[in-house]
């Protein structure tokens, strides 16, 4: 099924409110809002927590909030959630959402993750599959295919005195000169954009830094574990989630690999209209 329609979209009646919970002493900030049933949003490299406004949806979630209790939290590093220095590896980010989960009140939830988000729901899928009811992965980082090279993303997001955040866009956005591009990554960042971009990047760098970047070989080998639904959406124009990798993805038991044309990483900021895609999945039958 192709996804073309781009106009905003209905939004919720009020936009969703911003608190912050507290997880094995560490501040989460979360955003909720919306009615229905519980789905947990996992933010993604460049996503709600990294690119602003700080209080406002994106349209995606936006029209989400129109179906579903939405609650988003902010990874560690991101936003004004803390304790970045204490995670080491991808089993600490599992426990960690464990933990909120359970401060949440939340099982057998809704996960929608996006790019880094996506890699982590799966992680919590895999290994707390209770928790888990649906899986969405929208360009989903994380499994690691022999032989495919994908582009170094914090060599193009680095910041840049001359050409602005042109080469981040072009990595990140099927239309780098786009509206939706430029309102996410404009070249010239107010200091609160700069704030949200640069330490969001260092919570991406916790875990994407070193070599193979944003890829785990044991994930891509225990895929075949993974036992709830799951919905993988891939852009076509991805550079950071080639071919190869939606392949290996919708290896899943049970995943539906759906590719979206003229979408690049971040499919979900220029295509919102998948939020009738997600909806679909997640309240259709089993």
């Amino acid at each position: 099924m192709t996804v073309v329609d781009r106009r905003p979209g209905p939004r919720p009646r009020t936009g969703p409110t911003r608190r912050t919970v507290s997880v094995s002493g560490r501040d989460v900030t979360v955003l909720r809002g919306g009615t229905g049933m519980a789905l947990l949003y996992l933010h993604g490299l460049c996503d709600i927590h990294a690119v602003g406004p700080v209080d406002q949806w994106t349209p995606l979630l936006a029209r989400l909030a129109a179906s579903f209790d939405v609650l988003a939290p902010a990874l560690p590093g991101y936003d004004a959630s803390t304790g970045l220095e204490d995670f080491d590896d991808v089993e600490d980010y599992v426990w960690h959402l464990v933990d909120l989960c359970r401060e949440l009140g939340l099982a057998e939830v809704a996960v929608v993750g996006n790019s880094l988000g996506g890699w982590f729901a799966t992680e919590l899928a895999l290994r707390h599959p209770d928790l888990v009811a649906r899986l969405v992965l929208l360009a989903p980082v994380g499994v690691h295919v022999r032989g495919v090279e994908v582009p170094p993303f914090f060599g193009a997001v680095a910041p840049r005195g001359i050409g602005g955040a042109g080469e981040a866009r072009r990595l990140l956005f099927a239309d780098p000169d786009g509206a939706v591009a430029l309102g996410a990554l404009p070249d010239v960042m107010t200091t609160e954009q700069q704030l949200l971009w640069f330490s969001g990047l260092a919570g991406a760098a916790r875990l994407g830094w070193k070599a193979p970047h944003f890829q785990n070989r044991k994930l891509t080998e225990r895929l075949g574990r993974v036992a709830v639904p799951a919905l993988v959406v891939r852009g076509r124009d991805d550079l950071l989630v080639p071919e190869e990798a939606g392949r290996v993805w919708a290896t899943m038991p049970g995943a539906r690999l759906l590719e979206i044309p003229d979408a690049g990483h971040c499919l979900a900021l220029e295509h919102p209209a998948l939020a009738d895609e997600v909806a679909g999945f997640l309240v259709g039958p089993d």
